[in-house]
C-alpha cells in the first residue's frame, strides 16, 4: 500500500470527503494505525480513519474507504489544541471566580489556591541612563511554553508532509512525502522530498529508520549514504 500525503480520500459511493493529512503510527512497530482526514466537500471537520476502513489505493494515490459518505461523516473527530500550562507559582496568584452571568451569559471560572500576599508585580523597568540617552523600558516578554493535547492515544505519533528527516550526522535530508506500507501496516519506505534544488525524490528504506517522533525522523545512516538513494 501506498500512501501519498495530501492524496484524495473517497468514499465508496463516490464522494470526495477529504484529504489525506497525517499518518499516525505506532513509534515502537513502525505500523500505521490510522489516517487523519483533512476536511474537504463533505467533512466539516478534519476526521481519524482506522487503517481497516481503508479499501485499496488507487495507482494515483487516491485513497478509498469501506465506508460510504453518510458513514463517513460519523467517524471520530480529530481534536488538537495548544495550551499554556500555568505554574504552580502563577497557579497560586489565580483567585477563586465564581461564575455568574451577569446578562453577558456563561462566564468560564478556574479554581485555584486563593492567593495570598501581593497578587500583581511589580513592573520592572531598566535603569534610566541620562548619558545613554535609553528611555525607561520592561524588559522583553519571554514566550511562554506551547503543549498541544489531542484524542489520539498518547502514545501515538503523526507524521505529515512536512516532517523531517534528519540523517545520522544531523544534516536535514528533506521531508516526507510519500509512505510505503506493508499489508500490515508497517512501514517498508520513505519518499523524502530533498527540496527545490535537491534533485529526485530519495528513497529511505525501513531499515535505515532509527527513530520517529513528530518533529522528525532519524535516520542511522549519513547523509551521503541517504542521498545515493534515489527514485
Amino acid at each position: 500500500m501506498h500512501i501519498e500525503l495530501g492524496r484524495p480520500v473517497m468514499s465508496r459511493d463516490g464522494k470526495r470527503i477529504g484529504t489525506v493529512d497525517q499518518l499516525v503510527l505506532d513509534p515502537e512497530t513502525r505500523e500505521v494505525q490510522a489516517i487523519i482526514v483533512h476536511r474537504g466537500f463533505l467533512l466539516t471537520e478534519d476526521r481519524i480513519v482506522d487503517r481497516a476502513l481503508i479499501d485499496a489505493v488507487a495507482p494515483d494515490g487516491t485513497v478509498w474507504l469501506v465506508l460510504d459518505a453518510a458513514q463517513a461523516d460519523e467517524l471520530p473527530q480529530f481534536v488538537e489544541t495548544e495550551f499554556v500550562r500555568l505554574t504552580a507559582e502563577e497557579a497560586a496568584t489565580v483567585p477563586y471566580v465564581w461564575p455568574s452571568g451577569g446578562g453577558l451569559g456563561t462566564v468560564p471560572f478556574v479554581w485555584g489556591t486563593p492567593a495570598s500576599g501581593q497578587t500583581i508585580p511589580e513592573p520592572r523597568l531598566a535603569q534610566f541612563d541620562p548619558t545613554g540617552g535609553t528611555l525607561p523600558s520592561s524588559p522583553p516578554p519571554v514566550a511562554e511554553p506551547i503543549e498541544t493535547a489531542s484524542n489520539l492515544p498518547a502514545e501515538a505519533v503523526r507524521i505529515d508532509r512536512g516532517t523531517a528527516v534528519i540523517a545520522s550526522d544531523g544534516t536535514r535530508i528533506g521531508k516526507v512525502e510519500h509512505v510505503h506500507l506493508n499489508e500490515d501496516g508497517e512501514i517498508i519506505s520513505l519518499a523524502v522530498d530533498p527540496g527545490l534544488f535537491g534533485g529526485e525524490h530519495l528513497h529511505i528504506p525501513a531499515a535505515w529508520i532509527a527513530s520517529v517522533t513528530e518533529d522528525e525522523i532519524r535516520l542511522s545512516v549519513d547523509a551521503a549514504t541517504a542521498r545515493r538513494g534515489r527514485h
